[in-house]
């Protein structure tokens, strides 16, 4: 009889830690899913026991959105005795297909001289067409001529696809996959009578 009453007592026990325990959580914690990160967050403040936790979980997103991906492959230029026409390359690298969005693309001269900018810099704005997943579209930026003929000159480029504006001032037009990597700089050297070559050519 005594071993019963006592083996009845830790499991009135146990039940009673289960359910005091279930009922701290369910009233200290707060969850929600986050479904922009694909994730679980959760605060717990299990005060009773002095206990602060603070936690995520990861959940397999029920849908997969497929979108673009925009960036500058590269920039390609043409050179004509003393003017160079500026190409850039836009690839979309992501999962779903881009509408033709605006390439804006910043060109200044540097005097490798005197190690300055020569002026002021241009500022180019041009429509880049359609790009389907996986494949790149040639745009033309436009046609510069060199200050000078007599020694060298830098192209000094800042080229920026679907940039934001005053309505997307976070993204641009278009939801990609991908934010951050826009942007794409380049540095050719149009050679003049005596060419120093540790900067690569524009041609």
């Amino acid at each position: 009889m005594h071993n019963y009453s006592s083996r009845s007592w830790r499991y009135r026990l146990a039940a009673a830690a289960v359910l005091l325990f279930s009922g701290v959580s369910a009233q200290a914690c707060d969850i929600w899913r986050d479904k922009d990160l694909g994730i679980w967050r959760g605060n717990c403040n299990l005060k009773d026991f002095l206990v602060t936790q603070t936690f995520i979980g990861t959940y397999q997103p029920r849908l997969i959105f497929k979108w673009p991906d925009l960036h500058i492959r590269k920039f390609k230029y043409y050179v004509n005795g003393s003017s160079v026409e500026i190409y850039a390359d836009v690839e979309n690298i992501g999962m779903g297909n881009a509408a033709a969005s605006t390439l804006t693309v910043d060109v200044s001269f540097g005097n490798p001289l005197t190690g300055m900018q020569q002026g002021n810099s241009m500022q180019f704005t041009v429509q880049a067409p359609a790009v389907a997943l996986n494949t790149n579209q040639r745009v033309y930026v436009t046609t510069l001529n060199v200050p000078n003929t007599t020694q060298d000159w830098d192209l000094v480029l800042l080229g920026v696809t679907d940039p934001p504006t005053m309505a997307q001032p976070v993204r641009g037009a278009i939801i990609e996959s991908d934010e951050t990597n826009n942007s794409s700089t380049h540095i050719c050297r149009w050679y003049g009578p005596v060419p120093d070559t540790s900067v690569s050519g524009c041609n």
